[in-house]
């Protein structure tokens, strides 16, 4: 019988140390999409010019055909 109870006291602790990676990861996963959101940092956006890709180059007035 004393085995038993050893058992459940093992089990037990797997259930705490799963519960407490859950934890960590959802803690880690908060900071990085903080970290993501707040920066703003990443690839500078620039445009590209049609001309560089072989293509005709943009119309700028064609909205208004006077």
């Amino acid at each position: 019988m004393a085995s038993r109870s050893n058992t459940r006291f093992q089990k037990r602790l797997k259930e705490l140390a799963r519960a407490a990676k859950r934890r960590e990861k959802e803690e880690k996963r908060k900071l990085r999409k903080a970290m993501r959101v707040s920066d703003g940092s990443g690839p500078p956006i620039e445009a590209i010019d049609p001309v560089d890709l072989g293509l005709p180059p943009l119309e700028e007035d064609t909205a208004n055909p006077s």
